[in-house]
């Protein structure tokens, strides 16, 4: 029988048990894939374990994290300049470097071994369209991954 890292264990031990060898296969998202199978650095293949990045043929889904300043924001001078700062090259080239996190600043280059964007198929959603199938979107999904 195959084991695998499952959506009933603890997060943390679920996906550390994949660079370990106990089972062949986990799946993350964001910060927990870069962080999970041994610290804080993103290329845990680099750093000796059986763990690397796949991008599927078909595509890879373009997730854009949104930041603003909201109208109503009770110091708006505050935070146009956090804006300013996380929008900068330079820590814009902090997160590419320290979370492996994708930047679309001109600025900001891939660290050694980062398959670049450029590279990638993106797949991009309409929102319309999302916002219409949203319910069958969730009902697949909770289908599919028994949650």
């Amino acid at each position: 029988m195959v084991r695998c890292a499952c959506r009933d264990e603890r997060f943390d031990d679920a996906l550390g048990r994949v660079p370990a060898g106990e089972v062949p296969a986990g799946e993350a998202f964001g910060e927990a894939a870069r962080g999970a199978a041994g610290g804080p650095g993103p290329l845990v293949a680099n750093q000796g374990r059986p763990v690397e990045s796949v991008y599927a043929t078909e595509g890879s889904p373009l997730i854009i994290v949104p930041s603003g300043v909201f109208r109503s924001a009770p110091n708006p001078n505050a935070a146009r300049l956090f804006q300013s700062f996380f929008l900068s090259a330079e820590t814009q080239q902090m997160l590419a470097d320290e979370f492996a996190h994708r930047s679309f600043h001109a600025q900001v280059k891939e660290k050694p071994g980062h398959v670049p964007l450029s590279a990638l198929k993106l797949l991009k959603a309409d929102p319309a369209q999302v916002l219409a199938q949203s319910e069958e979107i969730k009902a697949r999904y909770s289908k599919l991954f028994g949650v």
